[in-house]
């Protein structure tokens, strides 16, 4: 019943002061006094106000409390969560940030074993945390919700128990260290304009004189906590390869790669004397960083220095490769911490006779590592938030790279709560900027079934089905159907995308289609309700509505998209139902991949396709390269999925890359971020398209190997965990074989090439 409460205060944005305490018991939401009488808004409230934020933004707090210990714990446990969220200390070491990007009637909390930070005599519990206030993709916030709230408990040795929580006995601090003179992004950030002097030092540790801080705020919000369902980011400190001193006061960093994480600096300078600091994804001269990104950030900061021995902590993360730091004659020390989702880098692996090929895999994978964060961001500069579309992309390289599904579920279950706000998804989640686009709500159901097959998770399945997820997304898409099943009008309810930027749409006649009947659309529409007959019927619904209504959108696509003179499909219906004269790639392509193409048409939309090549965005080009895989034309697939052209991941590592960019080359789009993790989707075509590797029962019970191997490759191998245990195959084209090594236990399947040998199959 509270909960129910809570839910419906949050929808109206009621602040409630007597919400349930579970499972933190009489610990108390510890907030910074400025909010004091400030409202709690509901989610997007922010967005429809003029400004779209609330009156306090880009607050930084400190809270402190010291206890002594005579003796250590067996155990010590915290319980933590905060909005939007904190950095946690104890004794002045960093123990973890979070949580997670979340709505506040699905709040997370960690419970972690924190016994290794604590020590006999006084120790120091402290928190770092922030409020954005801005409406935003990254998070939700421009709400009011701020603070955090914890329990540590200690078990002694004779299982008797200490409770340090949250109350009105901790110290508050509000922070003046931090200022900003713009924010960049999509309002995603704000730069970081440091004064140490006001920084309060030490702090977080023991022996600091906090008697001049205040009290703070203390009372309850109205957050429902769940348990987290990811783990805390993975931190590691990482060096430059080389600082350069390229003037009297000038010093220039280069990280060897892109990296996503906090610069952290060690200055000696004069007290009051400002160092500016730039970071960067490309140098715009030699030595010299472009600070200015592509993708709408500005990443430039001021230090006001102390004449000590000062440490400047960048708090929130950017995504760079270079620093340059201005203004100091002592030579900076410099590091970063680097974040993202926990990831083995030694669990997958893969080498290729294509020395290209192996640079691909590695950049994309690189891109999937540092773009999984507390969700799948879009991008870790500009958005920073979880878009359906980018999301369902990384989503099929992270779990080939980790066999972690955790992020994965999470992003499912953000999406599905999402539907508390538009039955038909939004295509950001969680998030305070509401936005709708069309094909990435008809994804999710794809997500989930890919989810099922790498894990074999029927209850997770079952529990959204019986929410009546996927009815209430199919019935928001069934009320712009045609009486031929066929999607019309559909701009007029959700955005169309086709591919991403407008200018790599291939020419697809995309402003007439988009309110007629639009093919792209009605592809994605097809594959939804497949997918959902598919989850429907392992959730336990045999009800085959879906099914038959996926072929009903597939024979009109077949009947009436088609040109039956060119072969191929056109682009779509005019709003006044007449036929686009367009047979772009797109409508192709994706209409082949998505299994709408009879086998008697596949050879004209191949033919089409080789015409075009990869006429597209980073978007449509794996699903292209993935349909002619599937449908015998790996040569051609493996041609442009290794190709030089201006269009390619060639391209991108030619231009410098090592992370995926979010276009072909950085001048390819108006607002490149060149750390896009969506464009590392040659990790799936490889594993599962090349290699034929894929689960034959779900969760890796079995494996399936089909794999299409073009003439131009020598050779190759891939290794990949499962939640089954591990998979490795190779390939020699000289030796004719194909070796694959499971665990055993996991059976095999599939079928070989002609001229290639199934050299070693299953251990016993």
């Amino acid at each position: 019943m509270r909960v129910r409460a809570a839910i419906r205060a949050i929808a109206v944005g009621v602040s409630l002061t007597a919400m349930a305490k579970e499972p933190f018991g009489d610990a108390e939401w510890l907030r910074d006094p400025r909010f004091k009488g400030q409202p709690v808004l509901g989610v997007f409230e922010a967005q429809k106000m003029k400004s779209q934020s609330t009156a306090l933004k880009n607050i930084h707090t400190y809270f402190r409390k010291a206890f002594t210990l005579p003796a250590l714990p067996k155990k010590a446990i915290l319980l933590f969560s905060a909005d939007d969220y904190a950095k946690v200390y104890i004794n002045g070491t960093f123990v973890l940030q979070g949580p997670e990007p979340s709505y506040p009637f699905d709040q997370p909390h960690f419970d972690i074993d924190v016994t290794p930070f604590l020590r006999i005599g006084e120790n120091v519990l402290a928190a770092h945390v922030y409020y954005h206030g801005l409406a935003t993709r990254a998070f939700n916030s421009a709400d009011n919700r701020s603070g955090f709230v914890a329990v540590l408990t200690l078990t002694a040795a004779d299982g008797s128990e200490r409770r340090i929580a949250t109350d009105g006995t901790w110290r508050c601090f509000a922070s003046r260290t931090f200022s900003s003179d713009k924010v960049f992004g999509y309002n995603t950030q704000f730069n970081e304009n440091m004064d140490l002097n006001a920084e309060p030092v030490g702090w977080r540790g023991a022996g600091f004189d906090d008697r001049a801080w205040t009290p703070p705020l203390t009372g309850f919000l109205d957050h429902v906590f769940v348990p987290a369902r990811i783990a805390p980011l993975q931190h590691e400190r990482r060096k430059p390869v080389t600082v350069e001193r390229v003037a009297p006061d000038r010093w220039f960093a280069d990280m060897d790669t892109e990296v996503v994480g906090h610069t952290r600096l060690r200055l000696r300078g004069k007290k009051g004397q400002i160092v500016t600091v730039w970071h960067g994804e490309e140098c715009s001269a030699p030595h010299t960083v472009r600070h200015v990104l592509r993708c709408n950030c500005d990443y430039t900061d001021r230090i006001t220095l102390t004449g000590g021995d000062d440490l400047a902590e960048f708090f929130d993360y950017r995504a760079f490769r270079y620093v340059e730091v201005l203004g100091i004659t002592n030579a900076p020390d410099v590091w970063v911490d680097v974040r993202h989702y926990p990831f083995d880098w030694h669990a997958s692996a893969f080498q290729s006779s294509d020395p290209s090929l192996t640079h691909i895999w590695e950049m994309c994978k690189r891109g999937v590592q540092i773009g999984c964060q507390g969700v799948f961001v879009d991008c870790a500069s500009r958005e920073k938030g979880q878009y359906t579309g980018d999301a369902y992309m990384t989503v099929l390289s992270q779990l080939l790279l980790t066999a972690d599904p955790a992020l994965t579920r999470k992003a499912v279950n953000d999406f599905h709560l999402s539907q508390r706000f538009d039955p038909g998804m939004l295509c950001v989640a969680p998030g305070g900027f509401r936005q709708e686009l069309a094909e990435w709500s008809l994804l999710w159901p794809s997500m989930v079934a890919y989810l099922y097959r790498m894990t074999g998770d029927r209850a997770f399945v079952k529990r959204l089905a019986g929410d009546g997820a996927f009815e209430k997304l199919l019935d928001e898409f069934a009320k712009m159907e045609r009486p031929d099943g066929l999607l019309a009008g559909v701009d007029r309810h959700k955005w169309v995308l086709v591919d991403w930027p407008a200018n790599l749409r291939g020419g697809y006649d995309y402003e007439k289609t988009k309110n007629g009947v639009n093919t792209v659309i009605n592809d994605f529409y097809y594959n939804a309700l497949r997918a959902a007959a598919e989850m429907m019927r392992v959730a336990g619904h045999p009800d085959t509505a879906y099914a038959a209504k996926a072929e009903r959108v597939k024979a009109a696509i077949n009947a009436v998209l088609f040109d039956p003179a060119k072969g191929v499909y056109i682009d779509g219906l005019y709003e006044d139902g007449t036929p686009s004269p367009k047979t772009t790639l797109h409508a192709n392509g994706f209409s082949l991949y998505f299994g709408v193409v009879p086998e008697a048409r596949r050879p004209a939309v191949a033919a089409l396709m080789r015409r075009e090549r990869l006429n597209c965005g980073i978007y449509g080009a794996p699903y292209f390269i993935a349909a002619l895989f599937q449908n015998g034309e790996a040569d051609l697939a493996y041609e442009l999925l290794t190709c030089h052209d201006a269009h390619s991941w060639n391209q991108m590592l030619k231009e410098g890359a090592t992370t995926p960019f979010e276009a072909w080359g950085a001048n390819q789009k108006w607002n490149t971020s060149l750390c896009h993790p969506a464009g590392g989707m040659p990790v799936w075509i490889i594993v599962e398209h090349l290699m034929g590797l894929t689960p034959a029962e779900p969760g890796f019970k079995a494996v399936r190997m089909s794999p299409h191997l073009p003439a131009a490759l020598d050779a190759c191998s891939v290794t990949v965990p499962t939640v089954s245990g591990t998979i490795s195959a190779s390939y020699s084209r000289k030796e004719g074989t194909y070796t694959l090594s499971v665990p055993a236990g996991m059976k095999a399947t599939g079928d070989m090439p002609p001229n290639v040998v199934l050299k070693t199959r299953i251990p016993q």
